[in-house]
């Protein structure tokens, strides 16, 4: 094969795993876009509210460091902000690192005032899928409404 050939193989490869990660990408955002609005929640791939300051400080797992929110669905719950996102972090101290995604949740209240300073992060259980994690952390009455039960599915039709 000619240098020119394997250049242009290579360009070619390249470009169809960036276009391959951007389409992956895309359809990760629109499932949690639909379940945020099944919990009648917003989506947001960053993070707008600047939580990372917040959870580095609380976060429950030790040693985690490089701490990253994206994918946050945030909403309103009763009197307080709920906020379910992605942490990405590096694990791992004594032998090899390796970088984790995982699911969490924490309120904080609406009222500035009754700000408690350290929040309570709870995680989604590890061996998940990240969808799957995000549907644990989902309000109850959203995780119920949005799967067919088996009654709804044996039910008859019109």
């Amino acid at each position: 094969m000619t240098p020119a050939g394997l250049l242009s193989l290579a360009i070619l490869l390249i470009g169809a795993a960036a276009l391959s990660e951007r389409v992956l990408a895309r359809m990760h955002r629109g499932r949690l876009k639909r379940l945020a609005a099944g919990c009648r929640m917003r989506y947001s791939p960053n993070d707008r509210f600047r939580l990372t300051p917040r959870i580095t400080r609380n976060f429950p797992i030790p040693g985690a460091a490089k701490i990253k929110v994206v994918d946050l669905i945030y909403g309103i719950e009763s009197d307080s902000y709920r906020y379910i996102f992605t942490a990405e972090y590096t694990a791992g101290i004594v032998r090899g690192k390796h970088r984790v995604q995982r699911a969490c949740s924490f309120s904080e209240p609406r009222d500035r005032l009754l700000e408690s300073a350290d929040p309570h992060i709870t995680l989604a259980p590890s061996g998940l899928p990240l969808l799957e994690q995000y549907r644990q952390l989902c309000p109850q009455a959203a995780r119920s409404s949005d799967r067919p039960t088996s009654a709804d599915s044996s039910a008859p039709t019109q």
